[in-house]
């Protein structure tokens, strides 16, 4: 399937694009044994599972698309993409496929989910849930980033943040971008310490 970091222009075919194997969860035992008896319940087990393996191709690094899901589950790419739609609107949960990530103009990561998920106000076992990480992991990402905060409130260089935090440079400048995106100014920011129990 098409690999995170590849760039979808118009001028390359989709064969041309890079690729990477993963393995994903089509079915759980629980599921096949608890079939829902109501169409519903069915669409409600479908959408998770679509939304399962979508994150689970992610966090290794590839991309499902609309055609490789449509063999997944038998669905035409169509239904597939009205399900994925619903979810993202009915959870507010960017769900990753090579429409929502790599043709967004940048390349979207765990990290921008999780952590803008964590400032619309969801907590980490909801994160976790959504977007099929560890509560650990998800709690990892969300210290990072509040960190990063309190650096660049004080006005700490990024290369000093690097050396402080123990993260490369590059990691972040993407949690600054972050920061920037999220905030218009020193207030904002302070304002979201505050309510985390900061006191600056």
């Amino acid at each position: 399937m098409t690999h995170v970091s590849a760039r979808l222009l118009e001028d390359i075919s989709t064969r041309f694009r890079q690729l990477t194997p993963v393995i994903i969860t089509v079915w759980k035992p629980e599921e096949l044994e608890q079939q829902p008896d109501t169409v519903p319940g069915f669409l409600e087990q479908l959408k998770r599972r679509i939304v399962r393996v979508c994150f689970e191709a992610y966090r290794q690094n590839g991309l499902l698309t609309l055609m490789e899901l449509q063999w997944i589950f038998q669905l035409s790419s169509a239904r597939i993409s009205e399900l994925i739609r619903s979810v993202q609107r009915e959870h507010n949960l960017v769900v990753p496929t090579p429409g929502t990530i790599l043709d967004a103009g940048r390349s979207m990561t765990h990290k921008d989910v999780i952590v803008s998920l964590h400032l619309q106000g969801y907590t980490v076992k909801d994160i976790a849930r959504m977007t099929h990480h560890s509560p650990r992991a998800v709690d990892n990402y969300i210290g990072t980033f509040e960190a990063v905060l309190i650096l660049y409130l004080f006005g700490v260089p990024p290369e000093l943040m690097a050396r402080l935090l123990k993260r490369w440079i590059s990691l972040i400048n993407e949690h600054l971008k972050l920061v920037r995106e999220h905030y218009r100014d020193h207030q904002e920011i302070k304002e979201y310490l505050a309510s985390k129990g900061v006191k600056i």
